[in-house]
């Protein structure tokens, strides 16, 4: 079959309303008009962390306000600079590589303006500045003179007043949004019916849509809290603990499994609060068995300190500290480059041996400020205030030439050098999780579980968790961090407790009128299913319903986890959702024309459902199957009757048209979404 030239009317009826309901949805709720904003946050933090570090080590003293000597008329410290560029013209043009005198001059094509001067910078950041450039050249302002005694917001929530740490996270959830939306004037839109919500529960849960068996049986229940039983089923399940496995380590290890899997799959299934992970993955000891993968985040790291500085503060604490790297923050005014630097002091001591995370006894951070005087950086973690140590000398050659032989020895016997006597890193554990400074800890991690499940977090960006950054429910956000130190960071309460929320059952369709900012829930947000959402998805949704028709629990488990595994293995042809995600042409390409479509998805062999529905003798019974098959819901009335109609007319190849009618089903909108 050629999918490319699938009926039109096919691709037109299945889903419609759902179809735009969804993609429009989540377009205009996303914001679409930010895709074409001059600086969007992902260029701003790509120009933070990889262009104006840069600039500021190796062009800044020649090409700058602080330059004794500007060289060229060329300076490239701000936006106007680098439009305006020196002598020869525009250092850069936004979108055009080619015509960026800058590019030309970093690879060094011309003796005369090549820069710097001295050496060629790595292909790799060389590669970055034509990707900043092809991105449109964001160069936001640095930080200005203003107040440092501004107050974080959360100094401005008065914690008494907060609601009692005895209710429920739901009905605290439900009662500050619901606040909210009042004061605002908006009436948020009704919960999803059973059939929307068990299939999206069951994907932000579980990672996969529900089986048709499962849906009946939730529909059809008359238990008065079948939502709550539902909810502690699916976190019960080993479905649950293989989509957080995923989860986290697309979180610590942007999905890519550099040995951190097995750490994950022992530290989750035995429930560890993320404390301990917390304190397990940054202290890093080669010799515990229980936390054995857990060195993979440093391990892979431990070459580019700046890196392991912003990831650290990015995946643990929500700030990306880079802004505070060259120069103070632009948006937090009590932040200065000693936060930065202070924090990189944690791992300045670090380094890999021999496979194995390190950490030496000396080691000290220096740097430039803004007026290119030289400064040594105190032990300092985001609260700033520094932190005491032990006095080190810094060792002389000698010293470093029997450790040097020392690391080769232990080296050649494959064995992990001894910790040192006071560990840098092992202080940021402490500090980030001492009693009265364990908020930015507690505030991250509560906000990327909002975020998981709303597809918008109560702050935003999420790697923007500053004072200067109010979320959208401070009260809400500082109880639920709250509750989650008192649970000792086991999140697992919390996450039951947000789904469990009349603000996260609320339905996705708005209607005809302005649809309200993201921010203030009053309706879902349709969210693009991850790559392992949506492979495990397909391949359940192909199955034929009575493959999951198994006598006991533990077969039926045993079943979805062939299926769901099998679905993973199509995670890397589908995009992991980012900022203004949208469905790019290679996926819509390789749904038409993949050879692995037609044959795993949409075979006519036993166990598939093209099978089933063509077993299956009554027409509408077929449609009905593989609507709850594959979208967890029955077709409207408007459905059936395309879909019959279509059927219809092409009695004498159905087969061919059931396949086209299954496709347009698992291509549609309404199955990419979480809606």
């Amino acid at each position: 079959m050629n999918i490319r030239g699938l009926d039109v009317v096919c691709v037109l009826m299945i889903g419609l309303k759902q179809l735009a309901a969804a993609v429009l949805g989540a377009w205009t709720a996303m914001g679409a008009t930010a895709a074409f904003a001059a600086e969007s946050p992902a260029d701003v933090v790509f120009f933070e962390e990889k262009i104006r570090p840069v600039l500021a080590a190796k062009c800044y003293k020649c090409h700058s306000d602080r330059a004794q000597k500007l060289k060229g008329e060329l300076k490239l410290d701000s936006h106007a600079a680098i439009l305006k560029g020196g002598a020869t013209g525009p250092a850069v043009v936004p979108k055009d590589p080619a015509k960026s005198l800058l590019l030309t001059a970093l690879r060094h094509v011309d003796k005369d303006t090549k820069m710097p001067p001295d050496e060629k910078l790595a292909d790799t950041v060389i590669l970055d500045f034509e990707k900043w450039i092809k991105a449109g050249a964001v160069f936001p302002a640095a930080a200005t003179a203003a107040k440092a005694d501004i107050k974080m917001w959360w100094e401005l929530v008065d914690e008494k007043k907060l609601l009692p740490a005895t209710q429920s996270i739901a009905s605290v959830v439900d009662h500050y949004v619901g606040a909210s939306l009042k004061t605002a004037g908006i009436t948020p839109v009704p919960s999803v019916d059973d059939h929307g919500f068990i299939r999206r529960v069951t994907l932000d849960l579980c990672g996969r849509i529900p089986t048709a068996a499962e849906v009946k049986a939730f529909v059809e229940s008359k238990a008065a809290d079948k939502r709550v039983q539902l909810v502690d089923q699916l976190m019960a399940s080993p479905s649950f603990l293989r989509h957080q496995v995923i989860e986290f380590e697309w979180l610590l290890a942007d999905g890519k499994d550099k040995g951190m899997r097995p750490y994950l799959e022992q530290a989750l299934g035995e429930g560890r609060p993320w404390d301990r992970m917390f304190k397990e993955i940054i202290v890093a000891d080669p010799d515990n068995n229980a936390t054995k993968g857990a060195t993979a985040f440093l391990k892979e790291r431990a070459k580019d300190l700046d890196q392991l500085t912003v990831d650290v503060s990015v995946k643990f604490f929500g700030v990306n500290v880079s802004c505070a790297q060259c120069h103070d923050h632009p948006e937090v005014p009590s932040w200065k480059q000693d936060h930065y630097f202070g924090m990189k002091s944690f791992f300045s001591r670090t380094f890999e041996a021999g496979g194995f995370v390190a950490e030496r006894d000396y080691g000290l951070v220096s740097f430039k400020t803004t007026k290119g005087e030289t400064k040594q950086a105190a032990l300092m973690f985001l609260n700033g205030k520094p932190l005491a140590e032990p006095e080190v000398k810094e060792p002389d050659k000698k010293a470093l030439d029997e450790e040097k032989k020392r690391i080769e020895q232990f080296t050649k016997d494959k064995r992990a050098l001894p910790p040192p006597s006071f560990s840098r890193r092992q202080q940021i554990v402490t500090e980030s999780l001492r009693p009265g400074e364990e908020g930015f800890f507690a505030r991250a991690l509560v906000n990327r579980l909002w975020h998981r499940l709303h597809g918008h977090g109560l702050v935003m960006p999420l790697d923007q968790m500053h004072g200067a950054n109010k979320p959208s429910h401070p009260e809400l956000m500082q109880w639920l961090a709250r509750d989650l130190v008192a649970h000792k960071y086991d999140w697992r309460p919390m996450l039951r407790g947000l789904v469990l929320s009349q603000t996260y059952a609320r339905g996705s369709r708005w209607g005809d009128s302005q649809r309200p900012a993201p921010g203030t829930f009053a309706v879902a947000l349709p969210k693009p299913l991850t790559p392992h959402q949506l492979g495990a998805s397909l391949y359940i949704a192909a199955q034929d319903p009575e493959t999951f028709a198994k006598p006991t629990a533990a077969e039926q488990a045993k079943v979805i986890e062939q299926y769901e595994r099998g679905g993973h293995g199509w995670a890397s042809q589908f995009e992991r959702p980012g900022e203004l995600f949208q469905i790019g042409v290679d996926e819509a390409l390789y749904f038409s024309n993949a050879d692995r479509v037609q044959k795993e998805l949409l075979t006519e062999n036993g166990g598939r459902i093209l099978k089933r529905v063509l077993d299956t003798r009554d027409t509408r019974e077929q449609i009905q199957v593989a609507f709850l098959n594959c979208l967890s819901r029955p077709p409207t009335v408007e459905e059936a009757n395309q879909v019959d109609d279509y059927l219809t007319k092409r009695k004498e190849r159905q087969s061919e048209a059931w396949r086209q009618v299954i496709w347009s089903i698992l291509a549609s909108g309404e199955f990419r979404f979480n809606h």
